[in-house]
C-alpha cells in the first residue's frame, strides 16, 4: 500500500475522481493503463477511509470508484474478483457498490442491466440502454448500448429521436467502438481505412483474450514464454489500434520479467537462459529494460511510478553469471 504524504485525501479528492482518471467512449488509453490507474486510486482512497480522520467527501469518493471498478470489468470484459484483485470480501465491496448507486440513477440502471435487469425484458436484445454517444465529430450520429443479453451495439440516433441499432452484438465496448469505425470507413469508401478498421476488430479479438486473463493468477516463472508470445502476436498485428493494444501488453509483461529478475536476485539475461530457449539473451534483456520502463511511465498510475520505476533501475545491480 502506498502511504507516501503527498498523496493526501485532498490530493485525492482533488485528482481521483473517475472521470478524470478514465476513458469509457474514446479508447485512446489502452486498458492496461486505466486499470492500473483505477485499481491504484481505489486502493488508496480506501487506505485513506480506513486509517485516520478523513473529510467526508472522501467517502462517496470510495463508492465511486468502486462501482466504476464493477463497470470496467464489464467494459473490457475482464474477469473481476475484489477479494483477489483487492483483498477485500465481496459483500464488503459491494456494499461500497451500492452506496455509490442510490446516488446515481445512470450508473444504477447501468448495473441493473449487467445484474438483475429489473427495468427491462431479461435476456431480450431489442431492450437496448444507451450508454453514450461517440465523442468524435465524425461519428456524433453514432450512439452506444447495452442489451438484455448484456453485450454491446452500435445504433444512430433518427431524425425524430428514435435509436436505431444494428443487429451485430459485441462482447467488450472496444468491439462496438472499432464496428463504428469500421462502418465508418466502408461508407466512405476509404479502402485503406476499411482494411485497418477491419484488421483492428481481428486484432482485437486477440488481445481481448489477455484482458481476460490480466489478473488470474499464474506462476511468474512462466512469465517469460508469456512475453515471448505477446511479442510474436505484436509483430503479426498491423492496424493501428491493434498495434497499440498489444504494445501495452508487451510492456506490461516485459515489466512482470524484469520484476521476477529482480525478486529472484539474477539478470533478465540469466532469467531467459534458465526459463526459455536461448535466443539473443543480450539483445533480448535490453529490450526488456526498455520496455519495462515504458510500462512504468505510460501505464503505471503516478501514485506508483517511484516504486515500480526503481525495481527496474535494480536490473543493473546484478551480475550475469558464468559457468566455470
Amino acid at each position: 500500500m502506498n502511504t507516501a504524504t503527498e498523496f493526501t485525501a485532498e490530493w485525492h479528492l482533488e485528482r481521483s475522481h473517475p472521470a478524470q482518471l478514465l476513458s469509457y467512449l474514446d479508447l485512446a488509453q489502452p486498458f492496461v493503463g486505466q486499470i492500473n490507474r483505477l485499481i491504484a486510486r481505489f486502493r488508496d482512497v480506501h487506505f485513506l477511509c480506513e486509517h485516520g480522520s478523513k473529510p467526508a467527501s472522501l467517502l462517496p469518493l470510495r463508492n465511486a470508484l468502486a462501482f466504476n471498478l464493477v463497470k470496467m470489468s464489464r467494459w473490457w470484459s475482464f474477469d473481476f474478483c475484489p477479494r483477489s484483485i483487492l483483498e477485500m470480501q465481496a459483500p464488503r465491496f459491494l456494499g461500497y457498490v451500492k452506496k455509490h448507486l442510490e446516488q446515481s440513477y445512470d450508473d444504477e440502471a447501468l448495473y441493473d442491466v449487467f445484474t438483475t435487469q429489473r427495468y427491462l425484458h431479461p435476456g431480450s436484445p431489442s431492450d437496448v440502454l444507451v450508454i453514450g454517444r461517440d465523442p468524435e465529430p465524425e461519428l456524433f450520429h453514432v450512439i452506444y448500448g447495452v442489451d438484455g443479453q448484456r453485450r454491446f451495439r452500435v445504433g444512430s440516433e433518427a431524425s425524430d429521436g428514435s435509436s436505431l441499432w444494428q443487429n451485430s452484438a459485441y462482447s467488450d465496448f472496444a468491439g462496438a467502438w472499432l464496428a463504428a469505425r469500421a462502418v465508418k470507413a466502408r461508407e466512405s469508401g476509404d479502402r485503406e481505412a476499411a482494411r485497418d478498421a477491419s484488421l483492428a476488430q481481428a486484432e482485437h479479438e486477440q488481445t481481448r483474450l489477455w484482458h481476460q486473463r490480466y489478473f488470474h493468477a499464474c506462476c511468474e516463472r512462466h512469465v517469460v514464454t508469456l512475453y515471448a508470445d505477446a511479442k510474436n502476436r505484436l509483430l503479426l498485428h498491423k492496424s493501428a489500434f491493434g498495434r497499440m493494444e498489444s504494445e501495452t501488453v508487451v510492456n506490461s509483461l516485459a515489466f512482470r520479467v524484469a520484476r521476477f529478475a529482480v525478486h529472484s536476485g539474477i539478470t533478465v539475461a540469466d532469467l531467459i537462459r534458465e526459463t526459455a530457449a536461448p535466443s539473443s539473451q543480450h539483445e533480448d534483456s535490453l529490450e526488456i529494460e526498455r520496455r519495462a520502463r515504458t510500462h512504468v511511465f505510460t501505464s503505471v498510475d503516478e501514485t506508483r511510478q517511484t516504486v515500480q520505476l526503481a525495481v527496474v533501475d535494480r536490473l543493473g545491480s546484478y551480475r550475469p553469471r558464468h559457468c566455470c
